[in-house]
């Protein structure tokens, strides 16, 4: 079972992520139990949750950019409205700073600022 998920919403298919291989490849005891999830935004938001719910992770991180916050905001609050049990975790540059005035900060359990790789 995968405990961990790590995902984001990639611009293009062509680009891939390194801020989630560098945080798997930090988890430690952790890492075996985790994958990497991969989406492209304009991907429609019930596929992506049904994705990642497919795995029964406990927690979901995801990496959060100024290219997918809008659809991250939609994706975090259908997975909290599918299976509010399952833990998110929010990072990345665009949920740094200013989280209290931001929706998708209040719909996640919990909120990364700045690096991530010691903190998550």
């Amino acid at each position: 079972m995968t405990e961990i998920l790590l995902a984001t919403l990639n611009a293009r298919y062509a680009h891939a992520s390194l801020g989630l291989r560098y945080l798997r490849a930090n988890l430690g005891e952790w890492r075996e139990s985790s994958a990497i999830h991969e989406f492209v935004i304009g991907q429609k938001t019930e596929e992506i949750v049904e994705k990642l719910l497919a795995e029964r992770p406990r927690i979901i991180g995801i990496g959060v950019y100024i290219w997918n916050v809008e659809e991250s905001t939609r994706l975090v609050a259908q997975l909290k409205s599918v299976s509010p049990e399952t833990i998110i975790v929010l990072g990345g540059p665009e949920v740094s700073f200013e989280i209290d005035e931001q929706r998708i900060c209040n719909l996640a359990d919990h909120v990364i600022t700045g690096w991530g790789d010691v903190s998550f």
